[in-house]
Protein backbone atom coordinates (compact mmCIF):
# COMPACT_ATOMS: atom_id res chain seq x y z
CA UNK A 1 0.00 0.00 0.00
CA UNK A 2 3.20 2.26 0.47
CA UNK A 3 4.76 4.02 -2.72
CA UNK A 4 7.00 6.43 -3.42
CA UNK A 5 4.59 8.71 -4.93
CA UNK A 6 1.34 10.19 -5.13
CA UNK A 7 0.07 9.40 -8.21
CA UNK A 8 -3.94 8.60 -8.84
CA UNK A 9 -3.63 4.64 -8.92
CA UNK A 10 -0.60 4.47 -6.26
CA UNK A 11 -0.76 6.26 -2.93
CA UNK A 12 1.44 6.86 -0.45
CA UNK A 13 1.06 5.90 3.14
CA UNK A 14 2.47 7.54 6.21
CA UNK A 15 1.73 7.75 9.32
CA UNK A 16 1.09 10.87 11.95
CA UNK A 17 1.65 11.11 15.75
CA UNK A 18 -0.65 12.96 17.42
CA UNK A 19 0.95 13.84 20.18
CA UNK A 20 2.71 11.71 23.90
CA UNK A 21 -0.13 8.90 24.37
CA UNK A 22 -2.14 10.02 21.91
CA UNK A 23 -3.07 7.72 18.81
CA UNK A 24 -0.99 7.37 15.51
CA UNK A 25 -2.95 7.55 12.28
CA UNK A 26 -2.09 5.54 8.96
CA UNK A 27 -2.94 8.35 6.13
CA UNK A 28 -3.24 6.78 2.39
CA UNK A 29 -2.84 10.06 0.09
CA UNK A 30 -2.77 10.30 -3.17
CA UNK A 31 -3.17 13.25 -5.93
CA UNK A 32 -3.10 17.04 -6.44
CA UNK A 33 -4.99 19.87 -5.82
CA UNK A 34 -7.24 21.07 -3.43
CA UNK A 35 -7.26 18.95 -0.47
CA UNK A 36 -10.22 16.31 -0.17
CA UNK A 37 -10.84 14.41 2.82
CA UNK A 38 -12.19 10.81 2.90
CA UNK A 39 -13.75 9.10 5.84
CA UNK A 40 -13.68 4.83 4.77
CA UNK A 41 -16.74 2.58 5.96
CA UNK A 42 -16.49 -0.78 8.18
CA UNK A 43 -14.33 -2.43 5.75
CA UNK A 44 -11.66 0.19 5.57
CA UNK A 45 -9.68 0.77 2.37
CA UNK A 46 -8.37 -2.40 1.41
CA UNK A 47 -7.20 -1.35 -1.58
CA UNK A 48 -7.05 1.84 -3.68
CA UNK A 49 -9.72 1.26 -6.00
CA UNK A 50 -12.94 1.98 -6.73
CA UNK A 51 -13.93 5.92 -6.91
CA UNK A 52 -10.57 6.75 -4.83
CA UNK A 53 -8.36 6.99 -7.56
CA UNK A 54 -11.38 9.13 -9.75
CA UNK A 55 -11.08 11.75 -6.88
CA UNK A 56 -7.52 11.80 -6.73
CA UNK A 57 -7.34 12.92 -10.78
CA UNK A 58 -8.81 16.21 -9.35
CA UNK A 59 -7.96 16.34 -5.89
CA UNK A 60 -5.09 15.42 -3.45
CA UNK A 61 -7.02 12.77 -1.38
CA UNK A 62 -6.26 12.49 2.10
CA UNK A 63 -7.62 8.97 3.56
CA UNK A 64 -7.53 8.80 7.33
CA UNK A 65 -7.76 5.13 8.61
CA UNK A 66 -9.91 4.94 11.48
CA UNK A 67 -8.24 3.61 14.81
CA UNK A 68 -8.26 -0.24 14.83
CA UNK A 69 -7.37 0.23 10.65
CA UNK A 70 -4.40 -0.47 9.12
CA UNK A 71 -1.72 0.74 11.51
CA UNK A 72 -3.79 3.75 13.15
CA UNK A 73 -4.25 2.87 16.98
CA UNK A 74 -6.13 4.55 19.80
CA UNK A 75 -9.38 2.65 19.81
CA UNK A 76 -9.60 2.37 23.60
CA UNK A 77 -8.65 5.80 23.69
CA UNK A 78 -11.59 6.90 22.19
CA UNK A 79 -14.26 6.35 24.71
CA UNK A 80 -17.68 7.21 23.17
CA UNK A 81 -18.96 8.60 19.75
CA UNK A 82 -17.58 12.18 20.25
CA UNK A 83 -14.11 11.18 21.17
CA UNK A 84 -14.63 9.69 17.32
CA UNK A 85 -15.74 13.06 16.24
CA UNK A 86 -13.48 15.05 17.60
CA UNK A 87 -10.54 12.69 17.04
CA UNK A 88 -11.66 13.47 13.31
CA UNK A 89 -10.51 17.09 13.39
CA UNK A 90 -7.86 16.22 15.19
CA UNK A 91 -6.32 14.36 11.67
CA UNK A 92 -7.25 17.24 9.92
CA UNK A 93 -5.60 19.63 11.96
CA UNK A 94 -2.34 17.59 11.89
CA UNK A 95 -2.39 17.18 8.24
CA UNK A 96 -2.59 21.33 8.19
CA UNK A 97 -6.02 21.03 6.48
CA UNK A 98 -8.39 23.70 6.99
CA UNK A 99 -12.05 24.12 6.23
CA UNK A 100 -11.96 20.47 4.09
CA UNK A 101 -13.91 19.08 1.09
CA UNK A 102 -15.25 16.05 3.65
CA UNK A 103 -16.51 12.78 2.15
CA UNK A 104 -17.64 10.08 3.56
CA UNK A 105 -19.77 6.49 3.02
CA UNK A 106 -21.59 4.59 5.79
CA UNK A 107 -19.50 4.72 8.72
CA UNK A 108 -17.72 7.72 7.47
CA UNK A 109 -20.39 9.43 6.47
CA UNK A 110 -22.15 9.25 9.49
CA UNK A 111 -18.87 10.79 10.89
CA UNK A 112 -18.81 12.77 8.65
CA UNK A 113 -21.83 14.40 8.97
CA UNK A 114 -21.38 14.52 12.67
CA UNK A 115 -18.34 16.23 12.37
CA UNK A 116 -20.15 19.07 10.00
CA UNK A 117 -22.94 19.53 12.92
CA UNK A 118 -20.66 19.69 15.71
CA UNK A 119 -18.38 21.88 14.04
CA UNK A 120 -19.75 23.62 10.96
CA UNK A 121 -17.27 26.03 10.48
CA UNK A 122 -14.50 23.60 9.88
CA UNK A 123 -16.24 21.72 7.19
CA UNK A 124 -15.53 23.55 3.90
CA UNK A 125 -18.13 21.23 1.76
CA UNK A 126 -19.60 17.71 2.43
CA UNK A 127 -20.74 14.55 0.40
CA UNK A 128 -21.92 11.80 2.05
CA UNK A 129 -22.63 8.36 0.67
CA UNK A 130 -25.44 6.00 2.13
CA UNK A 131 -24.05 7.17 5.69
CA UNK A 132 -25.31 5.37 8.32
CA UNK A 133 -26.72 7.37 11.59
CA UNK A 134 -30.20 7.39 11.28
CA UNK A 135 -33.10 4.69 12.19
CA UNK A 136 -36.87 4.30 11.58
CA UNK A 137 -38.54 1.20 12.88
CA UNK A 138 -40.23 0.40 9.72
CA UNK A 139 -37.13 0.63 7.63
CA UNK A 140 -34.25 -0.79 10.33
CA UNK A 141 -30.48 -0.66 8.82
CA UNK A 142 -29.34 -4.34 8.29
CA UNK A 143 -27.42 -5.49 11.61
CA UNK A 144 -23.68 -5.61 10.69
CA UNK A 145 -22.54 -8.16 12.85
CA UNK A 146 -25.99 -10.49 13.00
CA UNK A 147 -24.50 -11.76 9.97
CA UNK A 148 -22.50 -14.65 7.97
CA UNK A 149 -19.79 -13.01 6.46
CA UNK A 150 -20.78 -14.18 2.82
CA UNK A 151 -24.34 -13.17 3.72
CA UNK A 152 -23.30 -9.27 3.47
CA UNK A 153 -22.48 -9.81 0.03
CA UNK A 154 -25.64 -9.57 -1.97
CA UNK A 155 -26.82 -6.77 0.85
CA UNK A 156 -24.32 -4.84 0.09
CA UNK A 157 -24.57 -4.73 -3.54
CA UNK A 158 -26.77 -4.13 -6.00
CA UNK A 159 -25.16 -7.06 -8.46
CA UNK A 160 -24.19 -9.81 -6.36
CA UNK A 161 -22.40 -11.31 -9.28
CA UNK A 162 -20.58 -8.43 -10.21
CA UNK A 163 -16.91 -7.96 -10.18
CA UNK A 164 -16.46 -6.44 -7.02
CA UNK A 165 -19.17 -7.92 -5.19
CA UNK A 166 -16.85 -11.45 -6.50
CA UNK A 167 -14.18 -9.88 -5.05
CA UNK A 168 -15.65 -9.38 -1.64
CA UNK A 169 -17.29 -12.51 -2.06
CA UNK A 170 -13.47 -14.74 -2.49
CA UNK A 171 -12.58 -12.74 0.46
CA UNK A 172 -15.05 -14.32 2.84
CA UNK A 173 -13.34 -17.42 1.83
CA UNK A 174 -10.62 -16.62 3.90
CA UNK A 175 -13.22 -17.52 7.01
CA UNK A 176 -14.34 -20.97 5.93
CA UNK A 177 -12.71 -23.61 8.23
CA UNK A 178 -9.15 -24.65 6.63
CA UNK A 179 -5.98 -25.16 7.48
CA UNK A 180 -3.74 -24.21 4.22
CA UNK A 181 -4.34 -20.10 5.07
CA UNK A 182 -1.46 -18.04 3.68
CA UNK A 183 0.55 -15.79 6.03
CA UNK A 184 -0.82 -13.22 4.30
CA UNK A 185 -4.52 -14.41 4.22
CA UNK A 186 -3.74 -15.08 8.18
CA UNK A 187 -2.68 -11.18 8.43
CA UNK A 188 -5.48 -10.31 6.24
CA UNK A 189 -7.56 -12.17 8.63
CA UNK A 190 -6.74 -9.89 11.63
CA UNK A 191 -6.75 -6.93 9.87
CA UNK A 192 -10.48 -7.44 8.78
CA UNK A 193 -10.97 -8.39 12.60
CA UNK A 194 -9.74 -5.50 14.08
CA UNK A 195 -11.63 -3.11 11.63
CA UNK A 196 -14.59 -5.08 13.27
CA UNK A 197 -13.94 -4.48 16.27
CA UNK A 198 -13.66 -1.00 16.02
CA UNK A 199 -17.03 0.00 13.73
CA UNK A 200 -18.48 -2.84 16.65
CA UNK A 201 -17.57 -0.32 19.64
CA UNK A 202 -19.41 2.67 17.59
CA UNK A 203 -22.24 1.11 15.98
CA UNK A 204 -23.54 -2.19 17.91
CA UNK A 205 -26.00 -2.78 18.80
CA UNK A 206 -27.81 -0.16 17.16
CA UNK A 207 -25.89 2.57 14.65
CA UNK A 208 -28.21 5.67 16.01
CA UNK A 209 -26.84 8.29 18.45
CA UNK A 210 -29.05 11.07 17.49
CA UNK A 211 -27.65 12.53 14.73
CA UNK A 212 -30.92 13.26 13.39
CA UNK A 213 -31.22 16.44 15.92
CA UNK A 214 -28.31 17.88 15.03
CA UNK A 215 -28.40 17.51 11.36
CA UNK A 216 -29.74 21.26 11.29
CA UNK A 217 -26.60 22.22 12.70
CA UNK A 218 -24.81 21.28 9.32
CA UNK A 219 -24.14 24.72 7.36
CA UNK A 220 -21.57 23.06 4.56
CA UNK A 221 -23.22 22.88 0.97
CA UNK A 222 -24.31 18.92 0.94
CA UNK A 223 -24.31 16.11 -1.29
CA UNK A 224 -26.18 13.31 -0.42
CA UNK A 225 -25.75 10.00 -2.67
CA UNK A 226 -27.26 6.88 -2.19
CA UNK A 227 -27.72 3.70 -4.50
CA UNK A 228 -31.14 2.92 -5.57
CA UNK A 229 -30.61 -0.73 -4.73
CA UNK A 230 -29.09 -0.70 -1.56
CA UNK A 231 -30.23 -3.68 0.82
CA UNK A 232 -28.30 -2.75 3.84
CA UNK A 233 -30.06 0.78 4.53
CA UNK A 234 -32.84 1.68 2.69
CA UNK A 235 -32.85 4.19 0.31
CA UNK A 236 -35.42 5.88 1.90
CA UNK A 237 -33.26 7.50 4.32
CA UNK A 238 -31.53 9.74 1.71
CA UNK A 239 -34.68 11.48 1.70
CA UNK A 240 -34.64 12.43 5.69
CA UNK A 241 -31.05 13.34 5.29
CA UNK A 242 -32.49 15.51 2.51
CA UNK A 243 -35.15 17.09 4.62
CA UNK A 244 -32.85 17.78 7.73
CA UNK A 245 -29.77 19.16 6.21
CA UNK A 246 -30.85 23.03 4.74
CA UNK A 247 -30.45 23.14 1.06
CA UNK A 248 -29.22 19.53 1.02
CA UNK A 249 -28.90 17.99 -2.86
CA UNK A 250 -29.70 14.07 -3.06
CA UNK A 251 -28.65 12.16 -5.87
CA UNK A 252 -29.63 8.41 -6.09
CA UNK A 253 -27.13 6.28 -8.16
CA UNK A 254 -28.53 3.57 -10.58
CA UNK A 255 -27.76 -0.10 -10.18
CA UNK A 256 -26.26 0.62 -7.01
CA UNK A 257 -26.16 -1.08 -3.86
CA UNK A 258 -24.71 0.03 -0.50
CA UNK A 259 -20.82 0.17 -1.70
CA UNK A 260 -21.48 2.35 -4.71
CA UNK A 261 -17.99 3.42 -4.62
CA UNK A 262 -17.10 0.11 -5.54
CA UNK A 263 -19.85 -0.88 -7.48
CA UNK A 264 -20.66 2.26 -9.73
CA UNK A 265 -17.49 4.32 -8.64
CA UNK A 266 -17.54 6.98 -12.31
CA UNK A 267 -21.36 8.14 -11.28
CA UNK A 268 -20.36 8.68 -7.74
CA UNK A 269 -17.14 10.35 -8.68
CA UNK A 270 -18.69 12.04 -11.05
CA UNK A 271 -21.37 13.97 -8.50
CA UNK A 272 -18.45 14.86 -6.28
CA UNK A 273 -15.87 16.12 -8.18
CA UNK A 274 -19.45 18.44 -9.66
CA UNK A 275 -20.52 18.94 -6.39
CA UNK A 276 -17.15 20.11 -4.99
CA UNK A 277 -17.31 22.79 -8.22
CA UNK A 278 -20.31 24.12 -6.96
CA UNK A 279 -22.50 22.50 -9.64
CA UNK A 280 -26.02 21.00 -8.69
Amino acid sequence: MTGSGVENGTPRSRVLQLGVERPAVEVLEAGEGAPLVFLHGAGGVPAWEGVLPLLAGQYHVYAPLLPGFGQSTGLDYLQDQFDLFLHGFDVIEALGIERPYLVGESLGGWIAAEMAALRPRDVGRLALAAPIGLWRDESPVEDLFGHMVHEMVPLLFHDPTGPAAQRMLALTQLYSDKDDRSEEQIETLIALARGFRTAAKFLFPVPEHGLEHRLWRITAPTLVLWGEGDRFVAPCYAEIFGEKVGGACVRMIPDAGHLIGLERPQPYADAVLAWGRGER
